[in-house]
């Protein structure tokens, strides 16, 4: 898609625009253990991901609140659900962000008291997050349901209040469902119908084999179809999981230039050895190291020695294995032979290493 998003301001992060999609993630860890959610934040930023969300559940969770913004380098995003008066509270304290669903926070007057106090904030942003969970009473008995279409709707209806009512444009857009097919319509469609960003996502996508699966399905549609700022990998696990997946999908989708890449071939009659194995080996090692935060490098895995090479010409290292040898390539040539697999996968590892400077 053509159309391109306006550019927002969330702390120090500039959103949209030519600017290049910024994953996040939510903590799973209570503001009531306050030393737990200051641990799983700094994790999150540890891993490379500088915005974090955290559910805010009552009115004596603000001081919590207000600590783990003082604590956090990136920018924490406090998630608001029913009482308008914690987001109120929230934007007294160091925030960045404020996500709100106006279909349950009490209506516009209580939406305008919010984002005028953020209008006082240059460099605090509000995200309109739309689900289908929480739509509007009169946008469900429309549509008979949280179809695609009533996610628009609702989703436009307040980017309008926003924009005309309140003169407010440092926000950005949600509109998700756990249907792919649902939440793709609706984001394809309020990118046709505005400039404004969208954080993109597939809600409740579960966990495991199937959650990855479905989200990277809608998330490569979004990306193939340019509407996504921001998103998150909404998986039922930890905040660890949801971001490898989440860069993991960026570097899939030519989205991120530097870090890891692995290929190995889907295997045939000719495969040799445990290249299963190998593979997710070298996948765990991968994952240990952040692979993310490193610079650009392509590691083949092969299971064929005649192929092999051949068909990972544009690996920048690999190995291929045959019948009793291995052989370890650089750039499609074959640089050094091995009479154990083991010694091959164990010398690509080390050259993995020595790129990448890992003691």
């Amino acid at each position: 898609m053509d159309k391109t998003s306006r550019v927002i301001h969330l702390g120090c992060y500039k959103i949209g625009g030519d600017n290049p999609p910024q994953l996040q993630t939510m903590i799973t860890t209570p503001l009531s253990d306050i030393k737990k959610a200051k641990d799983e934040v700094m994790r999150v930023w540890e891993m490379g991901c500088p915005i974090v969300r955290s559910a805010i559940r009552s009115i004596s969770e603000l001081d919590a609140l207000a600590e783990l913004a003082d604590h956090f380098p990136g920018a924490l995003i406090a998630d608001i659900h029913y009482d308008y008066r914690l987001a109120l509270g929230a934007l007294d304290t160091k925030v960045k962000g404020i996500r709100i669903n106006p279909g349950n926070i009490g209506g516009e007057e209580r939406v305008r008291a919010i984002v005028e106090k953020a209008k006082l904030q240059k460099d605090v942003a509000i995200r309109i997050g739309v689900n289908a969970g929480s739509l509007e009473e009169d946008i469900l008995k429309k549509y008979g349901g949280p179809t695609g279409e009533a996610l628009v709707e609702s989703t436009l209806r307040w980017t309008n209040f926003f924009e005309k009512e309140l003169n407010f444009f440092n926000f950005k857009v949600s509109a998700k469902s756990s249907s792919v097919t649902e939440s793709v319509k609706a984001c394809l469609a309020i990118r046709k119908a505005s400039d404004v960003p969208i954080h993109a996502g597939i809600t409740e996508a579960g966990g495991g084999r199937a959650g990855i699966i479905k989200s990277s399905a809608g998330m490569a549609i979004l990306f193939h179809h340019n509407v996504v700022d921001t998103f998150r990998v909404s998986l039922t696990a930890p905040v660890e999981e949801e971001l490898r997946v989440g860069f993991q999908i960026l570097k899939s989708m030519g989205r991120l230039n530097a870090g890891g890449e692995i290929i190995s071939c889907p295997t045939c009659g000719r495969t040799h050895g445990a290249l299963f194995a190998f593979a997710h080996e070298l996948e765990e090692l991968f994952d240990k190291w952040q692979w993310w935060k490193y610079p650009s490098l392509k590691v083949a895995v092969m299971g064929c020695e005649v192929n092999g090479p051949g068909e990972a010409r544009d690996a920048d290292i690999g190995m291929a294995l045959g019948h009793g040898t291995a052989l370890y390539f650089e750039d499609g040539d074959v640089v050094k032979r091995f009479s154990s697999h083991r010694e091959a996968f164990d010398f690509l590892v080390l050259a993995v290493k020595n790129r990448w400077n890992i003691l």
